[in-house]
Formats: C-alpha cells, sequence, structure tokens
C-alpha cells in the first residue's frame, strides 16, 4: 500500500497496488474452492490469472507481459468451467468474509447496504447462460446485462463485501433479501440500518422490510403525479405517500426531515430511523405509524 498526495498534507490518500490486490483475493479463493487439475497446472495458477486479468483490466494476453507461469487461454476456459455456481454461493461468504471477521465483532449491530448492478453483457446466449442473462433499458448500447445483487457491511470508516449473488430470471428481489437477512442472523451480526438504492423502491420490497421490522432508507423514485407535488417546493418538510400497483397498495407514513444544503427534488422512505439531517423524506415504519 502506498501513500499518495492528494493536496493536503494532513490526510494522505493509500493506493492498493496490483500485487497486494492479487494476494488479497487470492488465499481466500485457493481456501476455499476446490479446482481438481492434474499435471503441473494448479488452481493458484488458475486463480492468480483470472484475478490478475480483473485487477488489471487486460486480456490473457496482455498480462503474459507481466506476470509469470501464465496458463494459455484454453486451458483457463477449461478448468473454469468445472466451477459450479451452487457451490460457489455456498462458499460466497467464507470467501468474503475470511479478513472482515478480524476487525468485526458478534452480537453487536451494524450498518448495511444492498446494491444492485447490471453488467453489459455482448456475447451469445444459450442453454449455459440463459437464466443468467437479464434483459433492461438500454445502457452501453445492448439490453443483455449479467446482473448481481451485492450486501455489504460498513464498520466505521471500512466497508466488507459480505456476499454478491447472481440475478437469475424468474427469481424476485425479496428472495435475495431473504438469503441476505439470514446470512446477517448466521453471521450473529444486528441490524442498525440496511441502506438500499432505488432499484429496491417497490412495494413487495417494504412489505418484507416491515414484516421482518427492519430499520431502513430507500430514495424514492419521482414517479407519478402525487409523488412530484410532494416533492415540488424548496423546503425541508414531512407528507405521506400511498405506494400501490394494480395488486396491492402500501402506506408510507410521514417522517420529519431537516438540515442545511437539502435538495427539495430528492427524498427518502425511512423506517425506525431517528431525526438527521437529510433531504426531504417519505418515511415508512412496520408498525405504519409516523
Amino acid at each position: 500500500m502506498a501513500p499518495k498526495s492528494n493536496g493536503f498534507a494532513c490526510i494522505p490518500i493509500y493506493e492498493l497496488r496490483s500485487k497486494e490486490c492479487i494476494d488479497t483475493v487470492l488465499k481466500p479463493l485457493t481456501d476455499h474452492i476446490d479446482l481438481p487439475i492434474n499435471g503441473s497446472l494448479t488452481s493458484k495458477d488458475i486463480f492468480h490469472t483470472t484475478i490478475s486479468m480483473a485487477v488489471d483490466k487486460n486480456s490473457i494476453h496482455s498480462i503474459t507481459k507481466r506476470y509469470e507461469k501464465i496458463p494459455c487461454e484454453t486451458s483457463i476456459r477449461y478448468h473454469l468451467k468445472k466451477l459450479n455456481m451452487s457451490e460457489l454461493i455456498e462458499s460466497n461468504e467464507k470467501i468474503l468474509m475470511q479478513r472482515p471477521f478480524e476487525s468485526l465483532k458478534t452480537d453487536k449491530e451494524y450498518e448495511f447496504a444492498i446494491d444492485y448492478t447490471n453488467d453489459p453483457y455482448y456475447g451469445k446466449i444459450d442453454i449455459s447462460n440463459e437464466k443468467y442473462v437479464i434483459r433492461g433499458q438500454s445502457k452501453k448500447s445492448t439490453n443483455s446485462f449479467y446482473s448481481y445483487i451485492s450486501l455489504y457491511i460498513i464498520n466505521k470508516k471500512e466497508r466488507f463485501t459480505i456476499s454478491v449473488l447472481q440475478v437469475e430470471k424468474g427469481k424476485s428481489k425479496v428472495e435475495y433479501f431473504a438469503y441476505f437477512i439470514d446470512l446477517i442472523k448466521r453471521l450473529k451480526f444486528g441490524i442498525k440500518v440496511l441502506c438500499l438504492d432505488r432499484e429496491f423502491y417497490s412495494i413487495p420490497v417494504f412489505e418484507f422490510l416491515r414484516n421482518h421490522n427492519i430499520p431502513h432508507i430507500v430514495p424514492v423514485v419521482k414517479k407519478g403525479k402525487k409523488i412530484k407535488k410532494i416533492l415540488s417546493g424548496n423546503k425541508s418538510r414531512r407528507d405521506t405517500y400511498t405506494m400501490k400497483n394494480s395488486k396491492k397498495k402500501i402506506l408510507l407514513p410521514g417522517c420529519p426531515a431537516s438540515g442545511r444544503g437539502c435538495r427539495p427534488d430528492r427524498a427518502f422512505c425511512r423506517s425506525r430511523i431517528p431525526a438527521c439531517p437529510v433531504p426531504p423524506v417519505i418515511s415508512g415504519s412496520p408498525d405504519g405509524r409516523p
């Protein structure tokens, strides 16, 4: 890790070098993923090459100039195809949590965040990947994506990735939420607050959070006449909003918001979180009260 000046003498910025990134990721993979290989090639060689390509953002042909003992492209593809998605999911938290456990304490409440990411996909769709290629709004000249839902834990100024799940066709966001909440319980952590991005602004998600009594904050999607009217103006305030679709509706009671520098065109749905200086809020509480 090397310090880098940011223009302020008292606040150094530290950057990880490629080798540090590779070494950090390599050990958990070799410890928890079994990749049987015959001959002189080892699973460590395969993982080291794959991680190096990701860290350096290079192809296998380019990294041969920087690293030694790089397997050929054919060998990499052949051995990586041996990996099973179900087994990877089972080993997910063991791989990602190997180092964070050193600084986290069980039976303590932490802030958590769940993020939804679309990674543009330009390749072919066949029986091997069809259930993982998700169609969506056009982005970077494609409507096809590999999508991922990630769970993070925040401890003071540190953020650790606990789990990353690939989105499958036919699975609802609530199913991934249920997996994450169960994982948090198995790890014996408490939830101080769960922060979500606007991809999760939906009735099923709010119902799940309310039914499981989970403190949460979600950006409000500015869609519809009523919500646009609520967000009009230039003052912080509270209000209620009934979110509905063709099958059901849910009341999101109001919660106060204050503080200088607020953006009146931004709002967040909050539940069971103490008042703090944030933009205007449309809030939901588990018992249906403000």
